[in-house]
């Protein structure tokens, strides 16, 4: 199956899960001056294999925290890294953080990464058989930053800065995306900056409870700000979440995305379909297009101790604009998940999925935290 797939060593995984059991037991019987520190790291060692690179080994890590005097009025903030090396020379690390300062008047997030890996390329649209498949190895540095200001208790209003450079693009010899030159074939430099407006009740960033997240955000990409194209994105991010009994944590997540283009956008950064968060199961950029919408609903149970299980499905589209939206037409994505919780404080998971998606695709997923 042409499909990367995260491989988790399960032998590892079991230790890491009892060496975390084992700290949380004695953390428990520690004094409360230790508990207030607040400041939890956790390391997953990972065996990775695909088609394209053979085998890889890389680390997940993530470091939980709280900043600021008063730790009560705010959330965890959270910064994850992930670095993998393939026996192919292939090397994909990534940073991202979210930050809380005090009381959270301000909250920042971001990523920064550096990426040199194959990808499949199908081409543009929403109907692309899997014919098209050809491989495309690139080089890939992006830089993302966001910085809100508090306006009230839960809403959140700031600025926003993007930057992606694609370089050493190598298509497939005669294959569809040298033949066609679609803009950015061979490379493409985006600079952009723009605004968002945030309401954040979540109870947790990374494993939600309760609360809901509602995002309307931008960017405008030009020229005057060092980039190659010029065009403008929106994003609409809408979830919410239940508690569906007060002493059991059964959870329902839901959630509705949409991320509209205007103007010329070289290829690889037009709205992508499928990944590792939402249509889980797809290929991400199996479709590819300007508009892209798509819900989902999980839902999430306990099964013993810090072991717990989720069911999800999907459903979304691209299209050249919204018009050309068919919901007859939409695809679906169903799967199953397993979340290992190591560290309860924090409500840190180790999630690993498998989705499948309407069109005979599927997919595993190994990462810390929740899809959304």
């Amino acid at each position: 199956m042409k499909f990367r797939i995260a491989l988790s060593v399960l032998l590892l995984v079991w230790i890491v899960f009892t060496k975390v059991n084992l700290s949380q037991a004695q953390t428990d019987t520690t004094t409360q001056q230790k508990k207030e520190k607040n400041v939890k790291m956790i390391t997953l060692p990972v065996l990775y294999y695909s088609p394209e690179t053979r085998f890889g080994l890389g680390a997940l890590a993530s470091l939980s925290f709280k900043m600021g005097k008063n730790k009560k009025a705010t959330r965890a903030s959270n910064l994850q890294t992930y670095f993998l090396y393939t026996a192919q020379g292939q090397i994909d690390g990534t940073a991202r953080y979210t930050l809380f300062t005090n009381e959270e008047k301000y909250v920042i997030n971001g990523r920064f990464s550096y990426l040199f890996f194959p990808e499949f390329y199908y081409g543009i649209g929403n109907r692309l058989p899997k014919e098209n498949e050809e491989l495309v190895s690139y080089r890939r540095v992006r830089v993302e930053n966001r910085v809100l200001r508090k306006i009230t208790q839960k809403l959140f209003v700031g600025l926003q800065y993007r930057y992606v450079e694609m370089f050493q693009v190598r298509p497939t010899e005669g294959g569809l995306l040298e033949t066609s030159q679609v803009p950015g074939y061979n490379g493409s430099k985006v600079s952009g900056l723009g605004a968002a407006v945030v309401y954040d009740s979540r109870d947790n960033i990374l494993a939600p409870y309760k609360g809901a997240y509602l995002e309307l955000s931008n960017y405008n990409y030009g020229s005057d700000l060092g980039g190659e194209f010029d065009y403008s994105t929106v994003t609409v991010d809408l979830r919410k979440y239940f508690k569906l009994f007060a002493h059991r944590k059964h959870i329902l997540a839901i959630q509705g995305y949409g991320n509209f283009i205007t103007g010329t956008a070289p290829y690889k950064e037009l709205s992508e379909f499928g990944g590792g968060t939402i249509m889980r199961g797809f290929y991400q950029g199996r479709y590819r297009q300007n508009d892209y919408m798509a819900a989902q609903v999980e839902y999430r149970l306990p099964i013993w101790r810090w072991i717990g299980m989720t069911a999800f499905t999907g459903v979304g589209d691209v299209a050249s604009e919204i018009s050309k939206f068919d919901i007859a037409n939409a695809k679906m994505s169903y799967g199953l998940g397993l979340r290992f919780e190591i560290d309860k404080q924090n409500r840190t998971n180790i999630r690993v999925d498998y989705g499948r998606g309407s069109d005979g695709s599927a997919g595993f997923y190994l990462e810390i935290g929740e899809a959304f």
